[in-house]
């Protein structure tokens, strides 16, 4: 015979919720609705161009002429990433703010820095593609005078894009943050994106141009002895295959030095006319 029951209480068990780490927090914390929140696809799609920019140069190693070429085209992308997200009306609004100060200052400083040596770069190139063509015909000829002529060209042409490289490295890498300007987490992460592509490209761009004078070989002293190993048939056939593979390189390299030069001029002309109405 049964006497009686025990009976239990059963409750629902209540499980705190479980928190998010402190940085994804914080990146939600503030969605602003002046300026594009930081899960903006523009905002995104230049944080993974950066990031492939980075990877490229990470594989620096002995210059190659291909690397320099794939530089290029990750600086060209970078460039026109940066162009589309400052063409929005709210970043547009974002600059206006920070008028007058350093930061901006800095960055049109280093647009113009960008533009004089990838126009630099550019006149460089078609005078190297010159020369190259001059040393073709003289080897054809056998017009040693002429020949050590335009090694002579040439070796001024890669003194001179040292001296492009070096008037790049003197622009500011990472320009401070405009004081009284970022006014909540989503202007500061336009100000820190636009900061780390603008450095990006300077560093990227000094290793370009060192890249093209490091793999442009030409030298007199070195073709004399080269000669006098090979033999005057050989070195002549030899150098010929060097010069045409020089010159087939040089025909693609300025169609993207041209590119990269016209973003760069893009960028400056759109900072300069959003700035413009408030000077």
């Amino acid at each position: 015979m049964v006497t009686g029951f025990k009976r239990y209480l059963s409750l629902p068990v209540t499980r705190a919720p479980k928190r998010r780490p402190l940085a994804e927090e914080k990146a939600d914390h503030v969605r602003s609705t002046s300026l594009p929140c930081p899960s903006h696809p523009l905002i995104s799609h230049l944080e993974d161009e950066i990031a492939a920019l980075r990877a490229w140069h990470s594989r620096t190693g002995p210059y190659r002429l291909g690397w320099v070429r794939f530089g290029l085209d990750r600086l060209e992308r970078v460039l026109s990433s940066l162009t589309e997200l400052l063409r929005l009306p709210q970043a547009q609004g974002w600059v206006r703010r920070s008028r007058g100060s350093v930061w901006t200052e800095r960055l049109l400083e280093d647009s113009v820095r960008l533009a004089d040596g990838f126009g630099t770069l550019r006149l460089e190139i078609m005078a190297m593609s010159d020369h190259q063509w001059t040393a073709r015909t003289a080897i054809r000829r056998r017009d040693e005078p002429r020949f050590a002529a335009s090694a002579r060209s040439m070796r001024r042409s890669k003194k001179d894009l040292v001296r492009v490289a070096s008037a790049l490295k003197s622009a500011t890498r990472s320009p401070g943050t405009p004081r009284g300007s970022v006014t909540d987490a989503a202007e500061a992460e336009l100000t820190w994106v636009v900061r780390q592509a603008v450095s990006e490209t300077v560093v990227a761009s000094e290793s370009v141009v060192l890249g093209i004078a490091t793999a442009v070989r030409f030298g007199t002293a070195a073709a004399a002895a080269k000669k006098r190993e090979m033999g005057d048939r050989e070195w002549r056939r030899s150098e010929l295959e060097r010069l045409e593979r020089l010159g087939a390189w040089m025909e693609p390299l300025q169609s993207r030095c041209e590119r990269v030069f016209r973003s760069v001029v893009n960028i400056r002309v759109l900072l300069l006319n959003t700035l413009t109405p408030c000077l």
